[in-house]
């Protein structure tokens, strides 16, 4: 008995350790590749069919992607639409927001068998084969830091699978100019084709004109990203405008949609909300 009991607490330590995600939806361990794990949180539709959407939630600098994930699950419960929130641990992924081809502070990671440039590929390629998805295209989702890492996959991303995204209140952005990476694109040149491609893809732009305090405690105040500006607000307005430059360069129409938040600060709840209009639109079950 005493051994039993033994077996028991055992189990259970195990147990708690590994399931420390709320029962609201479910946890795969994506570790087929030669990067460190990623644990990957999402929940299923009230029914899978080969029309189902796959839509990815990007956590923030915070990594609580359990938090990010939980705004969704009501308005999507009626969608035909598989969230996925991955989990990019700090320890293993320091530099998530810049793909793990930078550090932070602008040095470039050389060892590309740590890049994320292929880890939403890779993990929309697993919903797919594991749920029979004939879609060939995603839905994805970034604020501050995970604003960082969506439009930074939009260019230097593997695949040109993204459909839709919607990015708000990043830190600081990469630049489509000649700026050492990850604040330009010196040394770290966009594929042949991929920056018009960018400029057509559907891309909801949010930003709150509150968001505006350059002492905030995890805004980056490297000399390259004060360049773009002395605060969130500032930068994002920067970067649209430049984005704005380059398709006239390029003779490519952009067709991001910009929207400023009356009101809102760096408040991750208010800007995800017309993120999830747009995201979850024309997402219903087909009759």
């Amino acid at each position: 008995m005493m051994k039993y009991s033994k077996l028991l607490k055992i189990f259970l330590i195990f147990f708690l350790a590994n399931n420390s995600f709320s029962s609201d939806y479910s946890v795969v361990r994506y570790s087929a590749w030669e990067k460190a794990d990623v644990d990957l949180l999402y929940v299923l539709p009230a029914e899978v069919n080969t029309e189902t959407k796959v839509l990815f939630i990007i956590h923030g600098a915070s990594r609580d992607a359990d938090r990010y994930l939980s705004m969704w699950l009501d308005a999507a419960k009626d969608k035909n639409v598989i969230l996925v929130a991955p989990h990019f641990k700090k320890n293993d992924h320091p530099y998530f927001a810049t793909l793990g081809m930078a550090s932070y502070s602008g040095k470039i990671i050389k060892d590309q068998g740590v890049w994320l440039n292929d880890s939403i590929a890779k993990f929309y390629a697993y919903f797919q084969n594991k749920y029979n998805l004939s879609s060939e295209q995603y839905l994805i989702y970034g604020f501050s830091g995970g604003s960082q890492f969506v439009h930074r996959y939009l260019m230097y991303g593997v695949d040109k699978a993204i459909e839709k995204a919607a990015i708000g209140s990043a830190g600081w952005y990469t630049f489509i100019e000649s700026s050492p990476f990850p604040y330009g694109i010196k040394d770290m040149p966009l594929e042949p084709g991929r920056i018009e491609w960018l400029m057509s893809k559907e891309v909801l732009f949010l930003l709150g004109d509150k968001d505006n305090n350059p002492n905030h405690s995890t805004l980056n105040r490297t000399k390259g990203s004060m360049l773009q500006g002395s605060n969130r607000y500032d930068r994002g307005i920067n970067y649209f405008d430049h984005l704005i430059r380059i398709g006239n360069e390029f003779n490519t129409p952009l067709r991001w949609r910009f929207s400023v938040m009356r009101g809102i600060d760096h408040n991750t709840k208010k800007m995800t909300q017309p993120a999830i209009k747009f995201l979850l639109k024309d997402l219903d079950y087909k009759d």
